[in-house]
């Protein structure tokens, strides 16, 4: 999608489609909106008979007779001024867009609204609308063959800016936007692959791939590689399926070269089986995107590093097949970890924190400043929190400042405890513990399980994305299928960690 930016007065812009949003509290005269004078009389006679009421994410299109100006004008609500945050926005630009291509418009103009107590900075405004009109831009194509032509995204969008802002600081904004939707919309496309196309050696090329070009080490270990590291937990899953594992390592040293690094770790499990614990048929539906956290991990660094960010960052994605098979880890079996800790195993569907618990060992050898873990982890976490929001384990100062970053992007996370005795549900006779605990309480069990594996003098965060890594519905910016949840929210949080 091109953005371009343009200083004009909506009404006298000729386009095929122009979206302008609309508050709640606007008044039928439009008196405080002086940008849209010359749509009022298309605008105001809807508003005086409540045929439209700006009710956050409610549309409208309406024709105009208007010459040399937009074909039809695509009116989007807001709700409450006071209540519009950068999410809000990023929903209702992504609306516009979804309208338009309903209308079978690709070409769109869109009017940047006035700000609010959270929104002041015209760059702020272009940022998530920029953004929210290329996630909603977005499509999952690759493997269609029939009518493909019809399902068109927009190509090229049009930012108003009534305010004659400075480009410099808008332009900068755009970039930023265009480049996290990019991210996101990698993240998506991984999870949205089937799983015969993306296992752990073709995931490891497409690290290679998309950061080709950019200041980005890639290294990848083989099965070989990794036992002799020791790294028999990872090892235990990978064994039983066909594709071998990889362990896909990214850094990016865009900090100071003393500085410590921020290691995001991204479970990758390119299909769950459940092992030979085997998962139900619909169980096993969407297991594709029980990669989401690797695919998180690995479009954050390349955003990243397209931005230049001043951080160093290492991205450490284990990823394997679950699967049942001859050579399949069996429950009763027990693993011993890099870490040297020995696991009892008594479910082979709690796999996601086997491989996590040695790329986590690994993360040591790079002395983090911090380690974020994603993971789609457990579905107790899903039943806590439900399917839009990520259970927040650790470090509370890193969950504070993650939540912030949370309330900004719209990725919901919560913070959820660690109790240390709900530990003593994982006790084993045979090893030192087992890889889970009785089935309540399942989410904190498995972040304590997590938790052996890092250092305690390192700040840590694990992130249970089990809900909200897939929807199962359509939403404004996101189609159904894979989300690229976590993208959004860990670059924020980089992007402002001081």
């Amino acid at each position: 999608m091109r953005v371009i930016i343009k200083h004009v007065d909506p009404a006298e812009y000729k386009v095929p489609a122009l979206a302008v949003f609309l508050f709640s509290d606007d008044k039928p005269t439009l008196a405080s909106r002086p940008e849209l004078e010359g749509l009022k009389d298309i605008i105001a006679p809807r508003l005086r008979q409540k045929d439209f009421t700006a009710d956050h994410l409610a549309s409208m299109t309406l024709f105009t007779s208007i010459k040399n100006g937009p074909e039809r004008v695509i009116v989007i609500g807001l709700g409450e001024q006071g209540k519009l945050t950068p999410d809000r926005l990023k929903k209702a630009a992504a609306k516009a867009v979804r309208v338009a291509v309903d209308l079978k418009e690709w070409d769109l103009a869109l009017v940047l609204p006035p700000g609010s107590a959270a929104m002041e900075g015209p760059a702020v405004r272009a940022e998530a609308s920029v953004l929210g009109a290329a996630l909603g831009n977005y499509r999952f194509l690759e493997l269609k063959t029939k009518d493909k032509d019809k399902i068109k995204p927009i190509n090229r969008l049009t930012l108003i800016d009534p305010e004659k802002s400075p480009q410099k600081a808008v332009t900068a904004a755009i970039d930023i936007a265009l480049t996290t939707a990019e991210s996101v919309a990698l993240a998506r496309d991984l999870g949205n692959r089937p799983a015969n196309q993306i296992y752990p050696e073709s995931m490891a090329e497409e690290a290679r791939r998309v950061t080709r070009g950019q200041p980005i080490k890639v290294t990848v270990l083989d099965m070989a590689a990794a036992e002799k590291r020791g790294m028999g937990a990872f090892l235990g899953v990978a064994q039983g399926s066909k594709r071998p594992g990889r362990v896909i390592i990214m850094e990016y040293k865009g900090g100071a070269a003393k500085a410590k690094p921020i290691v995001l770790v991204g479970k990758a499990i390119t299909f769950d089986s459940g092992g030979l614990d085997l998962k139900t048929p619909d169980g096993m539906n969407h297991m594709k995107t029980d990669m989401s956290g690797g695919a998180a991990v690995m479009a954050t660094l390349l955003a990243a590093a397209r931005m230049k960010l001043k951080r160093r960052l290492v991205g450490i994605i284990p990823a394997a097949e679950n699967m049942p098979d001859g050579g399949s880890y069996r429950p009763g079996d027990v693993l011993k970890s890099m870490s040297g800790q020995t696991i009892e195993v008594n479910n082979t569907d709690a796999e996601g924190r086997l491989v996590l618990a040695d790329a986590l060992t690994l993360a040591k050898d790079y002395d983090p400043a911090q380690i974020i873990d994603l993971a789609t982890l457990t579905g107790a976490c899903v039943v806590a929190l439900g399917e839009k929001c990520a259970g927040a384990f650790g470090d509370e100062t890193m969950v504070g400042d993650l939540r912030q970053a949370s309330d900004r992007t719209g990725e919901r996370i919560w913070p959820m405890p660690l109790f240390e005795d709900y530990f003593e549900m994982m006790k084993s006779e045979v090893a030192d513990f087992k890889n889970t605990g009785a089935r309540s309480g399942g989410a904190i069990t498995g972040g304590l399980f997590l938790k052996q594996f890092v250092d305690a003098k390192t700040p840590w965060v694990h992130l249970d994305i089990a809900g909200p890594a897939r929807a199962d519905k359509d939403a404004p910016d996101q189609p159904a299928g894979s989300t690229g949840f976590g993208v959004q929210l860990l670059l924020d949080y980089l992007r402002n960690l001081k």
